[in-house]
């Protein structure tokens, strides 16, 4: 039996691994010039830097944590997240040690302190109309002084890079890289999985979804002391900043390689820079719907991922998604 995978992150490569152990000759085509998607990471300078913003895989379920597992060995890092707010600099979630550094607050208080502009400005809409899926995604408080973000007791990074875990996920699979987007479509299989943007699956015959991009500057300098700072504030007009010497200690390196982060629509017609988020609010959530009726239509074929499913989902989600579609395990 014949497998098509259209596009080669944690998704696709998750339904590789899946389809390949159970006897599928499995084929995957991907637009961009590499395997591994938005965490595609490569060697700078002796710094491992993750080319589409920083990407700790993260989870509370130990069953994804020990299938990632099998393909890497990670470490322990946990992003330390910094906020720069208009009261000074603190911890993010607001813990016991923003509330030393600038006092009690209350949940609208440190909306406003934190999120709002932040949220703003990544996603070009204003707070009140963003849907619980964006601001209830990250935890505003937390009690203690824990200084990881996030709050999942399997947190890391692979010791040998993404990349490297990819390649092993996608051992004895033929992977075309670099491919026009319309490639898999001449393809004949048995299954297909698609993992792009579910409009451009159906032509866009019912227009076209919002999606937000980024854009990275690059910069060698000093090592910082934060691995993270998100600029709160729209004085600010770039997201964060993210020093990726942080991911694997390198103490001993003299030189850091940051980026900051900006906000951006996505091209819509040219694609001429990557979808990562979609803009599930206003028009969209609806437009969505038309295109999740068609996909219940499609036989032999799996809808899995951020994109394919209009869902801001994590790396761990993407990848019980995937598992749960596949009806794996």
């Amino acid at each position: 039996m014949k497998a098509i995978i259209v596009g080669c992150g944690i998704s696709g490569a998750t339904a590789a691994v899946i389809l390949k152990e159970r006897g599928y000759d499995v084929e995957v085509f991907e637009t961009r010039p590499h395997i591994g998607g938005n965490c595609y990471d490569e060697v700078v300078d002796g710094v491992t830097v993750h080319k589409y913003g920083a990407h700790a895989f993260h989870t509370n379920r130990k069953y994804i944590w020990d299938f990632v597992g099998r393909f890497a060995t990670f470490n322990n890092f946990c992003p330390i997240v910094f906020a720069n707010t208009k009261e000074g600099i603190i911890p993010v979630p607001f813990n016991d040690k923003s509330k030393e550094l600038i006092g009690e607050k209350s949940h609208e208080e440190i909306i406003d302190l934190i999120f709002r502009d932040y949220s703003e400005k990544m996603w070009g809409e204003t707070w009140e109309n963003l849907p619980a899926e964006v601001t209830s995604r990250i935890n505003k408080v937390r009690s203690g002084v824990n200084r990881c973000y996030h709050n999942d007791p399997y947190c890391g990074v692979p010791l040998g890079g993404y990349v490297e875990m990819f390649e092993n996920m996608l051992e004895g699979v033929e992977v075309h890289v670099g491919c026009e987007p319309d490639a898999w479509r001449k393809q004949k299989c048995d299954l297909l999985v698609y993992t792009g943007k579910v409009d451009g699956y159906f032509n866009y015959c019912h227009g076209r979804l919002g999606y937000r991009s980024l854009i990275f500057e690059w910069e060698k300098t000093d090592k910082q002391e934060m691995f993270q700072l998100n600029e709160c504030n729209k004085d600010k007009t770039w997201l964060r900043c993210i020093d990726h010497s942080h991911f694997y200690g390198n103490d001993n390196l003299d030189q850091a390689i940051i980026h900051r982060e900006y906000s951006c629509k996505h091209d819509e017609v040219f694609g001429s820079n990557e979808p990562f988020y979609p803009e599930n609010y206003g028009k969209n959530p609806a437009l969505y719907q038309q295109y999740r009726e068609m996909t219940k239509a499609e036989k032999n074929v799996v809808f899995t991922g951020r994109l394919a499913t209009y869902k801001y989902i994590d790396l761990d989600t993407a990848v019980s998604q995937t598992m749960k579609k596949l009806q794996y395990g």
